[in-house]
């Protein structure tokens, strides 16, 4: 019975969508960490996590992040949101590697960028999960009505 609710796709929607650019976009920027070999500033940039594990790995990270993203964006048919805490969560995390660089070692100032930035990404991927996929027919209904 429980595993009749994981059985099937839902539709394809705006949030569809959404998760699947995101998908793409943090499997490329994996692989783009995977294939890097950390220059100096980039290594005291994110110093906190590199002691933890090489960049390869982080770009595994992100790779298997756009992964289950993608997935997400269809499956399963209950859940249309649970892709979003993974983007959130891993863009929030790295947000937080880059601003442990600023606090506890001496990160370029550069780093206030990344901070910000994937703060934002992070905060974007939490608002958006919250919104409901618009019914469209409904809209272009009201749109001829007006």
């Amino acid at each position: 019975m429980i595993l009749r609710a994981f059985w099937g796709l839902r539709p394809w929607k705006r949030h569809s969508r959404i998760l699947v650019v995101s998908g793409v976009m943090f499997t490329l920027y994996g692989i783009r960490l995977a294939a890097e070999s950390p220059s100096r500033t980039r290594y005291l940039a994110l110093e906190p996590v590199l002691r933890v594990a090489p960049l390869q790995f982080w770009g595994g990270v992100f790779i298997f992040a756009g992964v289950l993203a993608l997935i997400s964006s269809r499956w399963p048919p209950f859940a249309e949101s649970w892709g979003y805490m993974v983007l959130t969560g891993l863009s929030l995390a790295w947000a937080a590697a880059y601003g442990t660089s600023l606090i506890f070692v001496s990160a370029p100032r550069s780093n206030v960028t990344g901070v910000i930035m994937w703060g934002m990404i992070g905060y974007l991927f939490l608002s958006v999960s919250g919104l409901r996929n618009p019914d469209l027919p409904g809209v272009v209904e009201r749109a001829r009505r007006g």
